[in-house]
């Protein structure tokens, strides 16, 4: 089956997340992105933060407001998608950086999607997340090329 649509999706959520210094991120995109509130899952602290899409998008907001975010970058690093008939499941490798700068070795994590197919148009509907830390690292097979 042809992921491309699915491709596009997770591709568009992490663009419209990255922002630089002195623009803001295309939040309104990244809610286009979702059917209906979605469910987020954070799991990078010690508990889980769990955010619907409204939520998620409102603390990027306050954040962004308050000063503690002024830049943002994150893209995919390696991919696994699997479908089958209306639903479909990604493993999303992605780096990010609060400084929206070409370094080396910048952080990574592991995002789970789920989609479904509506009216022929697939849209997320949770994800599940988690940063490296010194517990839990990213497979090198996961990043390597």
């Amino acid at each position: 089956m042809n992921n491309r649509a699915i491709d596009y999706i997770t591709e568009d959520f992490y663009e419209s997340l990255s922002f630089m210094d002195g623009e803001m991120p295309d939040l309104d995109a990244v809610r286009d992105l979702f059917y209906e509130e979605g469910t987020l899952f954070n799991l990078s602290f010690g508990k889980p933060i769990i955010y619907s899409i409204s939520s998620f998008i409102g603390s990027i907001e306050d954040s962004i407001q308050d000063g503690q975010l002024t830049q943002f970058m994150q893209r995919e690093l390696y991919s696994k998608t699997e479908i089958f008939g209306r639903v479909a499941q990604r493993t999303s490798v992605y780096e990010y950086s609060f400084a929206y700068h070409e370094i080396e070795n910048l952080p990574k994590g592991i995002n789970y999607i789920q989609f479904i197919q509506v009216d022929d148009l697939w849209r997320i509907t949770s994800m599940a997340w988690n940063d490296e830390s010194a517990n839990y690292r990213v497979p090198a097979k996961l990043v390597e090329s």
